[in-house]
């Protein structure tokens, strides 16, 4: 009994608990799409979630990465992240609102709304990010809950008034991501609300460091916007759909490594006066786990599919295998990725993180030419798409830490450099 209380106070077990929730939360919405949506239906829906994401990605990179490194107590720093949140939430409410409309991916009613649910998706993750900040880790699960008992509240009473839509989903996610947000806020210590200086933001101290991890925080959710609009451009929307459902299938493997993710930024930190070598070597064993912890997860949901797979789609369009291992496979190569980006972006390296992780748009190339080339080249695009983490974990270890590791052990802190 002692063990297992002492295993539910490390902050990562914490970490990963909180993450498991927000998967959950984020996996019932995209289930409940998939059953009542239908192939096409799931492939709108999932565009334009996958963008909602990749706002939210930029906001989390700028202001949450930015929380958790620098002194957020210090007025300018406070001040710019408080400026920082509310300009992207705008931003992306507006952006998203008329380009949904523009693309007809929404009908003009729904504009409206699907803008407020980008802004509340923003807000509640920032405020997620604040708490993870804290080491409030054990407090997600509350934020997450309220989420979903929100979200599926709401489309059961839509359900019951008529058949669902795209629309009735934006307004799941408008208030659930507004009550999550509440909840968030009440569980933030007071100290740290925010609230207070607005006047004089650093806003260039902030984006200094934030802007680049803004930039690394978008590659992933673009990657798989830009896939997203591959497959439905060149098959269509209906042979996209059970791309999304495997992708669906096969989150909690990467709830793992989200997990991991949001305490091994902190981690690093707390590591960073040990030097580079110390943390090259923490780096490396998170990797392996990772790695094979994703793994087994994406070797279960393999020999699952046969039972789970017509639970997910209401047996109205079967689930791949090849497109369950492709992206089995992708979590994979982003959980080998993860511990190294974070640890060169705390020892400073985000540029050079952000120039390699480039490599990653490598593996759209090979997306298209399975598009085009194979008949039946769909269902191997996530697998495709590992390729690029793969690449940028082995160049960001052997070109950014490798050489800040070696000098460090040669010229320790305290001793004279030779010559």
């Amino acid at each position: 009994m002692r063990a297992v209380l002492r295993l539910l106070r490390r902050p990562a077990t914490g970490a990963l608990a909180g993450q498991a929730s927000q998967a959950v939360a984020g996996l019932a919405l995209q289930v409940a799409a998939a059953r009542e949506l239908g192939a096409a239906g799931l492939a709108t829906f999932s565009l334009i979630y996958g963008a909602i994401v990749l706002a939210t990605a930029v906001c989390s990179g700028l202001v949450g990465d930015s929380l958790t490194v620098l002194d957020r107590r210090a007025p300018g720093i406070r001040a710019a992240l408080h400026v920082g949140t509310v300009s992207v939430s705008v931003v992306a409410a507006v952006g998203g609102g008329v380009l949904g409309v523009v693309t007809h991916l929404v009908p003009p009613e729904a504009g409206l709304l699907l803008g407020l649910a980008t802004a509340a998706f923003v807000v509640e993750d920032t405020l997620r990010r604040l708490l993870m900040a804290c080491g409030r880790f054990w407090s997600l699960p509350v934020v997450d809950g309220t989420s979903l008992v929100l979200s599926l509240g709401w489309l059961v009473l839509q359900a019951n008034s008529g058949e669902l839509t795209v629309t009735s989903f934006f307004g799941a996610l408008l208030l659930g991501q507004t009550g999550a947000a509440v909840v968030a806020w009440l569980l933030t210590p007071r100290d740290e609300r925010p609230r207070g200086p607005w006047r004089r933001p650093g806003l260039a101290e902030v984006a200094s460091f934030g802007a680049w991890r803004a930039a690394a925080q978008t590659i992933r959710p673009a990657m798989l916007t830009v896939l997203r609009l591959l497959v439905i451009g060149v098959a269509g929307a209906a042979a996209y759909g059970p791309l999304e459902a495997a992708r669906v299938y096969t989150a909690p493997t990467l709830v793992l490594v989200a997990g991991m993710g949001s305490f091994l930024l902190p981690h690093f930190v707390s590591l960073r006066p040990r030097g580079p070598a110390v943390g090259l070597k923490a780096a490396d064993r998170a990797a392996a786990g990772l790695a094979l912890g994703v793994g087994g997860i994406g070797l279960a949901a393999l020999v699952l599919l046969p039972w789970a797979g017509p639970l997910l789609t209401a047996g109205s369009y079967p689930v791949p295998a090849a497109a369950v291992a492709g992206w089995s496979v992708y979590a994979v190569a982003s959980a080998a990725l993860l511990p190294y980006s974070s640890l060169a972006s705390v020892h400073g390296g985000q540029r050079q993180v952000l120039a390699l992780r480039s490599l990653e748009f490598v593996s759209l190339g090979a997306v298209l030419v399975l598009l085009l080339v194979v008949g039946d080249g769909a269902v191997w695009a996530p697998l495709a798409l590992a390729l690029g983490p793969l690449l940028t974990a082995g160049a960001v270890r052997r070109l950014v830490l490798t050489p800040g590791s070696r000098d460090s052990a040669e010229h320790p802190a305290g001793a004279p450099a030779a010559g």
